[in-house]
Parts: C-alpha cells; structure tokens; sequence
C-alpha cells in the first residue's frame, strides 16, 4: 500500500501540533492555577513553609494539566491538520 501525501503535510501537520500544544498548555496551566486557588481558598497557609508547600503544590498541578491538555489540544489540531491536507 503506498500513501501519497504532499510535501507541505509534515510541516503543516508539525505546525498544526506544536500550535495546539503550546496553546493547550497555555489554556491548561490558567484552568489550573485557577481551579487550586478555588480548591483552596478557604485554608490558606499561615506559615512560611506552608506557603512553600503551597506554591510548590500549585505549580506540580499547573504543570501536570498544562501538559495533559497541551498534549490533548496538539493531537486534536495536528489530526485536524493531517486531514485537512
């Protein structure tokens, strides 16, 4: 079986990923950071190092969904962007 893809396809379908990763992520690490200072607002932490295991904590789930939705987001606009072509 032979495929016949045009040369623009790889680069198309590159770009389409890279653009949905890097806005997914963008998109994701807001909703995130968001979702923990909702989460937690009620019990904010009064010592110095509750406010380092805070931040520490919030920074673990921003970078965790802004991947996961980065990723989700970059293969929903690559496919997007391979059929396209």
């Amino acid at each position: 079986i032979r495929i016949n893809l045009p040369e623009r396809a790889f680069p198309i379908v590159f770009c389409g990923t890279l653009v949905g990763f890097s806005l997914g992520s963008y998109r994701g690490g807001r909703i995130a950071g968001k979702k923990f200072l909702a989460e937690n607002a009620h019990r904010a932490p009064k010592t110095v190092q509750g406010w380092y295991f805070y931040n520490k904590t919030k920074n673990y789930r921003i970078m965790q969904r802004s991947l996961t939705t980065g990723l989700l987001d970059a293969s929903k606009i690559g496919g997007i962007a391979l059929v396209w072509v």
